[in-house]
């Protein structure tokens, strides 16, 4: 009877010796395969931050859908984004809260962006965040092995709290002038004690400044920014506006 006993507790432990040895086998692949993704997340920011092309191509998928606030763009709109755009060597791109699920050969991945720029000088003078959903999927590509490409994007523009702040208005005479984008021109004009931005097409209304700080400016009901840049003389040379998150520079013409 004792050995009976024996031999049922033996079974049983080396039962759970398995089963342990397989749930930690199993943790440790979903780590990895985790791993490869945010690999080619690195890679893909990479690719973006140097206009290389030819690795982007290899990183997403032919049949690529992002979908951003200003509308839906594929592949080829992506590419031709990365050939005709000089490189930003003021732009970094990082993420946080990011999370990966695995099933198979698909792989979700959210999480949230943060984009900085930094003026000449260093002092950092623009940020923005987005929330973010990836789809991957992994497939043989050319003769290679398979990988992980990136099958779709979702990206979603966080409003940012502005809060404007005293500053003194002789500062504005800094920043009047006109200025050309290639979507828009404008004019910034002094009035009183307040700061207006006025679009030359007369069916775009006027609308005011608040500043957050001497340099950075917001527009009430809107989720729009401007920031005033200065090249290394201290002389204001383009304005830099954000809307609904989308970067437009907009160069001082007079």
């Amino acid at each position: 009877m004792k050995s009976i006993l024996l031999m049922v507790l033996l079974a049983l432990a080396l039962s759970a010796s398995a089963l342990a040895q397989t749930q930690t086998t199993q943790a440790v692949q979903k780590r990895s395969v985790e791993e490869e993704v945010l690999k080619v997340e690195r890679e893909q920011r990479d690719a973006l931050l140097k206009r290389d092309v030819k690795a982007m191509e290899r990183l997403i998928a032919d049949e690529f859908v992002l979908t951003i606030p200003e509308g839906v763009g594929n592949k080829a709109n992506l590419l031709a984004y990365l050939r005709e755009e000089p490189a930003d060597p003021t732009l970094t791109l990082t993420s946080e809260d990011v999370q990966v699920r695995v099933n198979g050969d698909t792989a979700i991945v959210i999480g949230k962006r943060i984009e900085k720029r930094r003026s000449p000088d260093n002092n950092q003078w623009g940020t923005a965040y987005a929330r973010y959903t990836r789809t991957y999927v992994k497939r043989p590509v050319g003769s290679t092995h398979a990988q992980w490409q990136l099958l779709s994007e979702h990206l979603q523009t966080l409003p940012l709290e502005h809060t404007a702040v005293k500053v003194d208005p002789k500062i504005y005479d800094d920043y009047t002038g006109k200025y050309d984008s290639p979507i828009f021109t404008f004019s910034v004009t002094k009035e009183g004690d307040r700061l207006v931005a006025t679009p030359d097409d007369k069916r775009r209304p006027a609308a005011e400044l608040f500043p957050e700080s001497e340099s950075e400016f917001f527009l009430k009901g809107r989720d729009a920014q401007m920031t005033f840049m200065r090249d290394r003389r201290g002389q204001v040379t383009h304005a830099l506006l954000r809307i609904n998150g989308a970067p437009i520079r907009a160069r001082r013409v007079g």
